[in-house]
Parts: structure tokens; sequence; C-alpha cells
């Protein structure tokens, strides 16, 4: 017999942690609750949080054209590695 009535917050932790790797009717299951419950705490959790857009997905393509937006770039310029000064590393000897 499943559980009734609204989620519990150690629930709702549960779902929100395993969501990710999990269907929902397993986590049902585990949780003994009815599928529409579970199912509708997990449409919160992914208006909550929406999937992160990559710098790929926010340029405009067509055959032979890329246009990249200031999304894309700022995106683009955050990925990249800063390249370190070879003067840091350069040591003088003092002849004593």
């Amino acid at each position: 017999m499943t559980k009734k009535g609204p989620l519990g917050t150690a629930e709702i932790f549960y779902v929100h942690q395993h969501l990710k790797t999990q269907d929902v009717g397993q986590i049902a299951k585990d949780l003994d609750r009815p599928l529409v419950t579970i199912q509708r705490e997990a449409d919160k959790v992914e208006e909550q949080n929406p999937v992160p857009l990559t710098a790929g997905e926010q340029m405009a393509r067509r055959d032979g054209v890329v246009l990249m937006t200031e999304n894309a770039s700022a995106l683009s310029d955050n990925k990249k590695r800063s390249v370190s000064n070879t003067r840091d590393c350069i040591t003088n000897i003092k002849d004593e």
C-alpha cells in the first residue's frame, strides 16, 4: 500500500538527489509513493534547474556560416586556459 499525502522534506531531498541516476518509477518504488506524486516533484526540479547551455548551443549555424553570440563568446573565453608568464619561471643565479 502506497503512502498518501504530501512528500516530506527527506523524501523531497531523496527525489532531488536520485533523479539524475534513477528513473521516476524506481524512485516511487523506493519511497513507496504514487508515481504521479514523484513525477510532479521531478517536474518542479526540472523547472528550477534548467540544463546549462554550452558555447556550441549558443551559435547560430548554417551551411558555411557560423555566428557566435556574445553569450557564446563569454562561455568559450571562460574555458580557455590562461598562459603563464615565462618570467615567473626564470631564476637568476648570483655570483658570490
